[in-house]
Order: C-alpha cells, then sequence, then structure tokens
C-alpha cells in the first residue's frame, strides 16, 4: 500500500476579510500580508497550503516550497482535496500527493493520506519502465467508480526536454473505498499517453490522452475505471502541439474537447505569438471529431470545465501578453453549446501569479462551487519561468455563478 494516513494538515492559511456579496473580499497574502482585491463572486479566498518559509527539501515525506496541481471531488458526504508538492516544476521522484478530507462543505480540511512519487519499477500495460531512479508524480484527478473513489496521476521519468518527449508518461490508477487507505499504484494507460481529466456519462468513461512530445491527443473509453480501450484520434496536428485536452459531455449527447495548443519554439512560453484553443466536436459514440473550429486569443493551460444551468464555464491559465505573466482565471463559453460556433468571455481572475492554475471544482449548493487552484507569490508577480522554479501555495475559495452576469 502507499498509504500514510488520518494525519494532521500541515497547511497554513491566510487571513480573509469579506463584505456583502456584491462586495470586493479583501485577501492578505501569506508573504507580507499586503492586500489583495478578490472579485464579487469569488468569496473566502485563502491560502491553503503555503510554500511560503518551507525549508523541507524531502517532499515524499512533507510539504515542499512549489505546491501545484489540485483537484476536488465530493464523494460520500465529504469533500476530498489532492494536490502535488515538490521542490520545483522539475520532474523527479522527490515529488508527492497529498490528500485532504473535508466534511464542512471545505471550511476545513484534514490530511487523510500522502502518497509519495513511485521509487520502484511500475508495470506498464506495454514494454518495461525504464524508471531505474524512480519516477516524478503529478497532474492528479478524482474519479468516481460506484463505491470507490479513484485517483488518476502521471508518473514520467527524470528527464528534461522540450514537450515532454522521451519521459516514458505511465497514467496510474488508485483506489480507496474509505479515503485513507490508498491501493497500490497501477498502469491504465499504455507507455507514452498522459491521461486528462477522466468524465462520466451514461455508464462510460471518457478522458482525453495526449502523447509525449505534445504530438496528438487520442480518446480512450471505459466502463470499469480501470481497464480503458484506445478509441479515436480527437487531433493530431503535431504542429500544433496539442496536449492537455478537457472534455464536456453536454446535455444533448454531444462531446465537447478543448484542445490546449502551445504551438511552435517561438510560442510555447505563450509570451508572444498565438494564442490558440482547439474546438473539437464529436456525437455519440464518438468516433470521429470535427477541429474544423478554435478559440483564439485564450490559450487555455490546465483547464477544468463544469456546467451550471445551461451555461458552461472554465477554470484555465489566461497568458498576459507580451509579458511572461501568467493568471488563473474564470471563463465562459458562450454561443451554441450544440456542436456549433463558440465564443469565450474572461469573467475574470483569481489571486495567481507565476506558475499557477490547475485548479479543482465541485459544487456546494445550488449557485456555489468550492474551487481550488495553486499560484506563486501574488505581491512579486514573478514570471512563468521563475515560478516553476520557487515556491507556490494551495489556495481555495467559493465561486458564486448567481454573481456572475
Amino acid at each position: 500500500m502507499v498509504l500514510v494516513a488520518a494525519v494532521g494538515c500541515s497547511s497554513s492559511s491566510s487571513s480573509t476579510s469579506a463584505g456583502d456579496a456584491g462586495d470586493s473580499a479583501v485577501v492578505t497574502d501569506a508573504a507580507d500580508a499586503s492586500p489583495i482585491v478578490t472579485p464579487p463572486w469569488l468569496t473566502d479566498a485563502r491560502i491553503f497550503v503555503s510554500g511560503h518559509g518551507v525549508t523541507n527539501e524531502d517532499c515524499r515525506t512533507g510539504i515542499c516550497q512549489h505546491n501545484e496541481n489540485t483537484d476536488l471531488v465530493s464523494w460520500k458526504g465529504a469533500l476530498y482535496l489532492v494536490h502535488r508538492t515538490a521542490y520545483s516544476q522539475v520532474l523527479g521522484p522527490n515529488s508527492a500527493l497529498h490528500i485532504y478530507r473535508s466534511t464542512d462543505q471545505g471550511k476545513t480540511f484534514t490530511q487523510t493520506a500522502l502518497i509519495p512519487a513511485p521509487k520502484t519499477k511500475l508495470t506498464p500495460l506495454d514494454g518495461v519502465d525504464k524508471g531505474d531512479s524512480g519516477r516524478d508524480l503529478r497532474d492528479p484527478h478524482f474519479y468516481v467508480v460506484g463505491d470507490t473513489l479513484r485517483l488518476k496521476a502521471l508518473t514520467r521519468l527524470p528527464v528534461t526536454s522540450a514537450r515532454d518527449s522521451n519521459v516514458d508518461t505511465i497514467a496510474v490508477g488508485l483506489s480507496t473505498t474509505d479515503g485513507e487507505r490508498w491501493s497500490d499504484f497501477q498502469a491504465i494507460g499504455p507507455t507514452g499517453y498522459s491521461y486528462w481529466r477522466i468524465k462520466q456519462a451514461g455508464g462510460v468513461y471518457y478522458n482525453a490522452a495526449y502523447r509525449d512530445g505534445d504530438q496528438s491527443v487520442t480518446l480512450f473509453t471505459s466502463t470499469d475505471g480501470v481497464s480503458w480501450t484506445k478509441g479515436a484520434v480527437i487531433y493530431d496536428m503535431a504542429v500544433d502541439t496539442p496536449l492537455e485536452t478537457e472534455l464536456e459531455i453536454m446535455p444533448s449527447g454531444k462531446m465537447l474537447a478543448l484542445v490546449r495548443m502551445d504551438g511552435t519554439d517561438d510560442e510555447l512560453f505563450a509570451n508572444k505569438g498565438r494564442l490558440r484553443t482547439k474546438v473539437c466536436w464529436a456525437s455519440p459514440p464518438y468516433a470521429s471529431f470535427d477541429c474544423s473550429a478554435e478559440l483564439s486569443g485564450q490559450r487555455l493551460d490546465g483547464p477544468v470545465s463544469f456546467q451550471w444551468k445551461g451555461r458552461l464555464f472554465l477554470v484555465a491559465r489566461r497568458h498576459l501578453q507580451p509579458t511572461n505573466k501568467k493568471r488563473t482565471s474564470l471563463f465562459e463559453l458562450t454561443g451554441t453549446l450544440d456542436g456549433g460556433p463558440i465564443d469565450i468571455k474572461t469573467i475574470g481572475d483569481f489571486p495567481s501569479a507565476a506558475d499557477t492554475s490547475y485548479a479543482g471544482v465541485v459544487p456546494i449548493d445550488d449557485h456555489r462551487f468550492a474551487v481550488s487552484w495553486y499560484s506563486g507569490d501574488v505581491d512579486d508577480d514573478l514570471d512563468w519561468i521563475q515560478g516553476m522554479l520557487g515556491l507556490s501555495d494551495i489556495w481555495l475559495g467559493n465561486v458564486d455563478l448567481a454573481l456572475v452576469k
């Protein structure tokens, strides 16, 4: 078992103060207590796990300075949160996932498990694991199968390369029936495919997986969340550098795939050049995708989508060209959300800077959603590259969509 259960939460929180629902809230950054004004639709924003002042360098056993890659889920009457901790964004086995549980709709959390990156070789579905020195662990996402809570994550060789080439990604799954005791790592995808967020509809589980080297995106399906079948190619124009692809299944049954495209070498950092997200549609049984449309002006990094009262929202990273500064932002997709043309509208920003985004979203009532995300120091507002090598915090807040017009 890869379990450390029922341990205390070592996170720290900032102080917050908020007025009426129509007023902006003021949050204090844990680094220097400087005020940060938040939009009216965002309440109770606070730092939950702080990387500020952290000197620990054993990221397999405790919190380190760089905390990222969050997700949230509602399961058995509680909210669960997961995030990665490491010394930096650099791939390596000196990393771990921390899992927390809340029984009061996200007001407080208690850590229930710590899952360190694998040090021993995994058993891939194909080939042989080359991970002689261990593997990196990142990009966790929850999903529920029956009475079981499952967690998908990505393991990669500690290789530094452009577009995550030659990292031999193995998507792994873990499971629990109590939120505390988790199974061992189990390969759930072929070597070289990075599974993104898993969505369920009609008893079938779907995920979009991108190839190492960011060459193409393919749909995978499963009926049990464990065994997956490779399906249709969603997008395979390698020159566009396609990777993280968020799936959303609309009430009509049509599937929307939003493909992050990093573009050419000059466009990788998104501080210059085109900002684009490919829009792909498919009808059941999702045997082919029409990717003739795209969103111009926004490259949606680390996206998470969610529906509310016939509207479609996303939380993703926003790029402030011509600088290399980033924000985590709330967006709304508008237009014909049934296979037709769509546009994107920026609602506003969460407290965020430097290396940021990769949010989790879960409803807590009929109009409010708990949201988790990560961010570098908001006051310092460093550029992305500096942020990937430095500290970052896990943030929590509530989004009230009734206030989003």
